[in-house]
């Protein structure tokens, strides 16, 4: 007896919206466990293992009714396609999650160390966050501070980056640690340097 997966290879080159679901509710939960394995744990938060699963099975039936994979036969080659499909489709999202988090750190950082940032209305933090409108943002820029703070040891160059997170200008903090403002500009410098080396995690 013919093997159905190998009719419904068939009927997926001829665009048969019926084959396709055969097919998704057949290979689906493989899908989902391999996108959930292979997701990490930040990226979950917005692009889950049915998001992946999904986006491949689309590109697969686009691929077959666009004439691709003439050589696909059967079960196991037809799996072996998805698992690409979706690996690549985890990777690529991963990419750009990894791109973002780098443009976060990269805007949080400018907008931390901006001179003319005085105040949560006027500048610094609270000016970046206002501009983007999506809640995950602003807890993507305060996690990333977290994150950051973490490598500094130094409790004087902690004082700085968490009042300047705040929103405070190099004159309040001066004020606040009671030293001058070069010390606290060249503390803000020691800061920057050490977060622009480090490299994003993936995780």
């Amino acid at each position: 007896m013919e093997d159905p997966v190998t009719l419904w290879i068939d009927q997926l080159r001829n665009a048969d919206e019926a084959a396709a679901r055969q097919v998704w509710d057949h290979f689906a939960s493989r899908l989902h466990e391999l996108a959930r394995r292979k997701l990490q744990p930040k990226t979950r938060r917005t692009y889950d293992e049915e998001d992946a699963a999904q986006s491949a099975f689309h590109s697969l039936c686009a691929g077959f009714a666009a004439g691709r994979f003439p050589e696909l036969l059967d079960r196991d080659g037809l799996w072996r396609l998805m698992l690409v499909i979706t690996s690549r489709k985890v990777a690529r999202r991963h990419r750009h999650d990894l791109r973002d988090r780098r443009d976060v750190r990269r805007n949080l950082s400018d907008s931390i160390f901006d001179p003319a940032a005085s105040s949560l209305d006027e500048g610094g933090v609270g000016l970046l966050v206002s501009r983007e409108p999506t809640p995950e943002f602003a807890a993507e820029c305060f996690e990333t501070f977290e994150s950051l703070l973490q490598t500094i040891d130094e409790p004087e160059l902690r004082q700085v980056a968490v009042l300047r997170m705040e929103g405070y200008s190099d004159s309040e903090i001066a004020a606040r640690l009671e030293c001058s403002r070069r010390t606290v500009q060249r503390r803000l410098e020691v800061i920057r340097r050490r977060w622009n080396s480090l490299e994003p995690t993936g995780g």
